[in-house]
């Protein structure tokens, strides 16, 4: 089964530094080695920072043939990543069940699924 990492509060130029440490410390220096689930349902505010960094992180992922996924975004957090468009890039989900098994289906690259900036 894919990590799924559960990310709360703000994520901005202050905080992304953090998550980063956190993947490499508890995933290992090479943590893009294996598919990435990231459950945004706790995150209250994202900026810029969080958005390049999940580029930058799927880049790196697709260029080992993983995938990262994401997963809940509500509110502000769903709004800004409709706004720039990142769900025709970075596949999101509803539930988690839904985005562990797309990826452990083998049916990859994941197509990212209808995204609106309000919740179905």
């Amino acid at each position: 089964m894919p990590p799924v990492l559960e990310i709360a509060g703000e994520l901005d130029l202050d905080t992304v530094p953090n998550i980063d440490r956190f993947l490499r410390r508890n995933l290992g220096p090479l943590y893009h080695q294996d598919h990435l689930v990231i459950d945004l349902s706790a995150a209250t505010f994202i900026d810029s920072s969080f958005i390049g960094f999940l580029v930058r992180l799927v880049t790196d992922q697709r260029a080992r043939r993983k995938e990262l996924v994401l997963v809940r975004p509500a509110g502000q957090v769903r709004r800004v990543l409709a706004l720039v468009g990142l769900p025709n890039v970075v596949p999101v989900f509803e539930s988690v069940d839904e985005a562990v098994g797309r990826l452990v289906s083998g049916r990859l690259p994941v197509i990212p699924p209808a995204f609106s900036p309000a919740p179905a």
